[in-house]
């Protein structure tokens, strides 16, 4: 790559970055239905046309965050999500929940416009499923199961993040297991056979 093109990559991570964090403190500052793109522009102190050759839409900047988030958050769980004990796995997300809160709370706040609960659902199911597979006798099948669980962990999230992120981190991971995953396992799945595809 040349040195004009890693400078204009630079330069594009840059001002995303600015649109990003300016998107973020103004959500957080108004809420997500009262800030305008022009908002987001003069926040991040580029032209207003500058926006659009970043992004179509303010859903469009949003869904950037969501899954520059969630690719975060996969690297640190690592090539699977649950086992038999989802606790530690719990523990890692609540963390990360804490060390980006604002950005949690901007998802969550704008979460009708990048349908965070189905992208969350989709990485959701691909790591359950990597593990564990449907269960012949299952009471629900699993898309309700893992619907359940991506709506029922993000209102934990919301709560802990409304109580001012307490218990610790390693308590919430403990509740999630307690609480959402144990159930959704007993619900819908069974453990895959070694050897077993996916």
């Amino acid at each position: 790559m040349s040195g004009a093109a890693v400078k204009v990559d630079a330069r594009v991570r840059r001002t995303r970055r600015r649109l990003q964090d300016a998107l973020v403190a103004l959500v957080l500052e108004r809420g997500y239905e009262a800030v305008t793109i022009r908002d987001v522009a003069e926040r991040a102190d580029v032209g207003y046309a500058t926006f659009f050759r970043h992004y179509a839409s303010k859903e469009a900047l949003l869904l950037d965050l969501l899954e520059g988030l969630l690719g975060d958050l996969m690297s640190l769980l690592g090539p699977t999500l649950v086992d038999d004990d989802a606790s530690r796995d719990g523990a890692t997300v609540f963390a990360h929940v804490r060390q980006h809160a604002d950005l949690y709370r901007v998802l969550i706040a704008g979460h009708r416009h990048v349908d965070l609960v189905s992208r969350a659902g989709e990485v959701a199911a691909a790591s359950l499923l990597r593990a564990f597979e449907p269960a012949p006798d299952a009471l629900l099948p699993p898309a309700a199961a893992v619907n359940h669980l991506v709506r029922s962990f993000l209102a934990l999230i919301e709560w802990w993040l409304d109580a001012g992120m307490d218990p610790s981190p390693e308590r919430m991971g403990a509740a999630f297991e307690v609480m959402i995953m144990r159930p959704v396992r007993a619900v819908a799945f069974r453990r895959r056979e070694r050897g077993g595809t996916s």
